[in-house]
């Protein structure tokens, strides 16, 4: 069994965990030991959060909702390239920014981002889209 130390992905704290692989599939959790962050403890999502990796209803592809072979919100969700996938959000940012301003968006970030993470999309919204309407859901 093969182990792996890296940073748990469940919040931006940064707790080091160590992951045992075997069979290049995830079999067990537990926390790296003197850690600096976490000392050799986890919350209960880092020990048994990781289950998701190899989850068969994990989306691989990007999805786009389609009718007649065109965007459309009435549409059925069907595979897309991640090329395509950019090209329409970069275009319905632009048409809502455009039509309504920069204040009708707004950017909903992840506690399961890190930090960095988190910076650089704030600073995404701020500068180049040039709202202040950015939350997230890390409430620790």
């Amino acid at each position: 069994m093969k182990k792996v130390q890296t940073t748990c992905p469940y919040c931006g704290t940064g707790c080091n965990i160590n992951l045992f692989v075997e069979n290049g599939r995830i079999v067990k959790a537990e926390p790296t030991k003197n850690h600096p962050v976490n000392d050799g403890e986890l919350c209960l999502k880092g020990w048994y959060g990781w289950e998701y990796v190899h989850s068969p209803d994990r989306l691989k592809k990007p999805l786009i909702r389609k009718k007649n072979g065109k965007f459309s919100k009435d549409g059925e969700l069907v595979e897309s390239t991640w090329e395509e996938a950019l090209e329409l959000i970069t275009s319905k940012i632009k048409e809502i920014k455009e039509k309504y301003g920069a204040d009708a968006l707004m950017g909903f970030s992840s506690a399961r981002c890190t930090n960095e993470d988190n910076y650089v999309f704030q600073k995404f919204f701020r500068v180049a889209i040039g709202t202040n309407n950015i939350d997230h859901c890390a409430r620790l």
